[in-house]
């Protein structure tokens, strides 16, 4: 009985928590988990252009209001031709006509799509190529293709809904779906020099 009675008191106290957390707003697996993540340039645009920089902005929808978390977000470039910095910072590394930044709060996510420019870059679209065969819970090759060439390997590879197409780590273009009816643009972008060449395309999970 006194080994059991310890036991019950951390269980008790750990119950207390978990209900003290629920009640103080926790969502999910996050405290304080915002309803939407915004994200736009520093003067308010809802797209940018790097040439070669660009400063954004991204704001959290809480409950509560607002909140600019711009520098605790969790950046991402969707393409080699741009890299964001941990403060929302965007730079050119190639010219292209289509980039997408994501910033990420306690798993929620905002983006916004804009264009990057280097002196003396061109402007190239990459043409991706979805498996024959898309199957839910499965996995599945995309390529892509510049001027007729095979950059597959080449290529890297991001995906703007995770939990639909989830790109490996390892094998560029392997890719591994989730559920059906999920949505996700796919997106291949190759650096080459002061050009970059990007191509995207929307899959949906059969």
């Amino acid at each position: 009985m006194s080994n059991a009675t310890p036991k019950l008191r951390l269980f008790a106290a750990l119950a207390a928590l978990f209900l003290l957390a629920v009640s103080g707003g926790c969502k999910g697996f996050f405290v304080n988990q915002p309803n939407s993540v915004t994200v736009t340039t520093n003067t308010g645009a809802s797209s940018f252009s790097a040439a070669p920089t660009a400063s954004l902005k991204a704001v959290a929808s809480f409950d509560s209001g607002d909140k600019d978390v711009t520098n605790s977000a969790s950046w991402q470039s969707s393409s080699g031709c741009a890299t964001v910095s941990a403060t929302g910072v965007v730079t050119a590394t190639g010219t292209a006509s289509s980039v997408t930044i994501s910033a990420t709060v306690a798993a929620v996510s905002g983006s916004i799509t804009g264009s990057t420019t280097v002196s003396g870059g061109t402007a190239q679209t990459l043409t991706v190529t979805a498996p024959l065969s898309i199957v839910a819970t499965s996995t599945g090759q995309f390529a892509a293709a510049l001027n007729g060439s095979d950059v597959t390997a080449s290529s890297t590879w991001t995906s703007d809904n995770t939990s639909a197409v989830l790109f490996s780590t390892s094998t560029p273009g392997f890719a591994t779906f989730g559920a059906s009816g999920q949505t996700a643009n796919v997106t291949a972008s190759l650096n080459q020099g002061s050009s970059c060449a990007t191509g995207t395309l929307l899959v949906t999970i059969p």
